[in-house]
């Protein structure tokens, strides 16, 4: 009981300072910062207090139970297009991965396209994006978009300096796939967000 208690106030202290520690068998503790290959493993990881089980389960549901329409979504799921639990572990597995606030997971390349333009641009504002985007991708920013009052200007990636000049003072997005899909085009991902 005494050495449960203790490991609580370790956990709880490592929290404290950012720190997390793990359990490398049964009873023994590592505290101090985690390393990224250890993240790969445990990160977003939590024991099935039912059964022990330690991977992160599947879950195959389309709805979810929910107590009352008073706490609609308490549980935080609805409807597995949404969100479900795995999704969740994954998105909070790659945030801690890449020291982000947060990450999202969408079902298709397009969901993720569409939100995050959507999210980030409105009428009036412009985009700079990859002249080699997914035919999709060029078919909403052309037809879906621009309608909207968004401007949007292709050019290769491949070179900051023609995403340097395409700049202006409404420009709001820098949106790059890499490898372009299907010419599997690649660019500098690091630099180009320096422009951002």
């Amino acid at each position: 009981m005494f050495r449960r208690a203790q490991q609580t106030l370790v956990s709880r202290a490592c929290a404290q300072v950012g720190l997390r520690n793990k359990a490398t068998k049964s009873g023994d503790w590592m505290e101090g910062p985690i390393q990224f290959d250890t993240n790969l493993v445990h990160a977003a990881v939590a024991p099935d207090e039912k059964s022990g089980a330690v991977l992160t389960p599947l879950f195959l549901s389309t709805t979810f139970v929910q107590e009352s329409v008073e706490k609609y979504l308490a549980k935080g799921y609805s409807y597995s297009r949404t969100n479900n639990p795995t999704v969740t572990a994954l998105q909070e597995k790659l945030a801690i991965l890449e020291n982000g606030a947060g990450a999202c997971a969408f079902g298709t390349g397009m969901a993720a396209t569409t939100s995050a333009i959507s999210a980030t641009m409105q009428a009036g504002d412009h985009c700079i994006i990859t002249d080699c985007s997914y035919g999709g991708t060029n078919r909403s920013c052309r037809e879906f978009f621009t309608p909207l009052g968004m401007e949007f200007t292709f050019t290769d990636f491949r070179d900051v300096e023609n995403i340097k000049k395409a700049m202006k003072p409404n420009t709001k997005l820098i949106f790059s796939e890499t490898p372009a899909n299907p010419v599997l085009t690649l660019c500098d991902l690091e630099e180009i967000s320096k422009l951002a």
